[in-house]
């Protein structure tokens, strides 16, 4: 008995009408004045909830269990983040690399969630016009893990979380989908849709710039989305069967390349599969940051001396002690643990930079020379 060519259900044996390869709601559909196409047949025959509303669910809930437990509604703090799943290189990088998943459902307040679940809801409805259920799925899960593998990459000490890199990722996978894909809707309407995009990743690419939130996390799941919307756009409007043959092959992809970064980034970092109790190398890191946010550099040294102590073959830590020394203006302390950081890691160009600033302080100009060019090397440069 012959199949749909559209969605693959069996075609009735009798029928009446003009001889045709498509079922009945595939042939509605065709003839839709929509300008956008339904690409989930299996929507038709049972109607269920949007997955926009229920990725929506699953951050509202995560983000009202972590209040309920106890974290603070307006600002968590990093400690609270990390409970919940948050995304941190001494973790994410060593033993719970599921981080990078779980803290594109974690926020950082009522503000976070708020605006990520109003761009996701605009976003989402568009892109469950464009994409079938299991594409958007991928494309919002894949995207979400690029940007926090960039977030990692990028500055892996600080504590990543929100839904933007998925975000983000929407968004680009939109942009080359509309302008690569053969989709039946008008020019006009697609030209009033990217424009739309555009701008709102251009916007908020600047406002995240201006504003120190995580870019990374922002670009990698842009960049990824883009490279995914288009190897999807030429098969959009396919047969059911076409479409599962490109999302597995994508799916493989990304698994590879995802895991490809996650590797590069993890070597790259070395230094923080050093660290022998993540947890109390956090405690340390945070105490160290609010005393320096304070100018108290005693406290600073001392939370970092206890960062040292706890983990000794930390390259990171011996670096953070390093420039607390030198803030505290006593580069004899400074030096020899930049000294350190550089034998643990011979490619820490940070550390390389903070002797030479060292040695500059003691008047070592010949010394500081040394460790700006070995800086200015490491970093790629001539």
């Amino acid at each position: 008995m012959a199949n749909c060519t559209s969605c693959g259900r069996e075609l009735p044996a009798f029928s009446t009408g003009p001889l045709s390869t498509l079922c009945r709601d595939c042939q509605a559909r065709e003839n839709s004045p929509s300008p956008l196409p339904s690409v989930t047949p299996s929507d038709k025959r049972s109607p269920a909830i949007s997955l926009t509303k229920v990725l929506v669910g699953i951050n509202v809930a995560v983000f009202a269990l972590m209040t309920v437990a106890g974290a603070s509604f307006l600002s968590p703090t990093s400690a609270q983040l990390l409970k919940w799943g948050a995304n941190w290189g001494p973790l994410s990088l060593t033993t719970k690399p599921w981080r990078i998943l779980t803290s594109n459902y974690v926020h950082i307040g009522i503000i976070h969630i708020g605006f990520n679940m109003w761009c996701l809801l605009n976003l989402g409805a568009l892109a469950q016009r464009i994409f079938d259920r299991w594409t958007y799925l991928l494309i919002y899960t894949a995207t979400g893990i690029a940007g926090s593998v960039a977030s990692l990459w990028w500055h892996p000490t600080v504590v990543g979380a929100g839904a933007s890199g998925a975000i983000f990722g929407l968004a680009g996978a939109l942009i080359a989908s509309l302008y690569l894909g053969k989709l039946p809707i008008p020019k006009q309407a697609i030209q009033s849709t990217m424009k739309s995009l555009l701008m709102f990743a251009a916007y908020n690419l600047f406002f995240g710039l201006t504003q120190g939130i995580d870019n990374a996390a922002h670009i990698g799941g842009l960049v990824s989305g883009l490279a995914l919307g288009a190897f999807f756009a030429k098969h959009l409007t396919g047969s059911a069967e076409v479409r599962q043959q490109w999302r597995n092959l994508a799916f493989v992809l990304s698994v590879l390349l995802l895991s490809t970064g996650m590797y590069f980034v993890r070597h790259q970092h070395q230094e923080l599969t050093a660290v022998v109790n993540p947890y109390d190398y956090f405690d340390q890191y945070e105490k160290a940051m609010d005393a320096f946010r304070q100018k108290d550099y005693a406290k600073t040294v001392e939370a970092c001396q206890k960062m040292v102590q706890s983990n000794p073959s930390s390259a990171e830590a011996h670096f953070l002690l390093g420039l607390a020394y030198e803030t505290a203006e006593n580069p004899d302390g400074a030096i020899p643990q930049f000294q350190e950081a550089l034998r643990l890691n011979p490619k820490y160009s940070e550390a390389a930079a903070g002797l030479a600033e060292a040695y500059k302080s003691k008047g070592m100009d010949r010394e500081s020379k040394e460790a700006a060019h070995k800086a200015v090397e490491l970093k790629g440069g001539h």
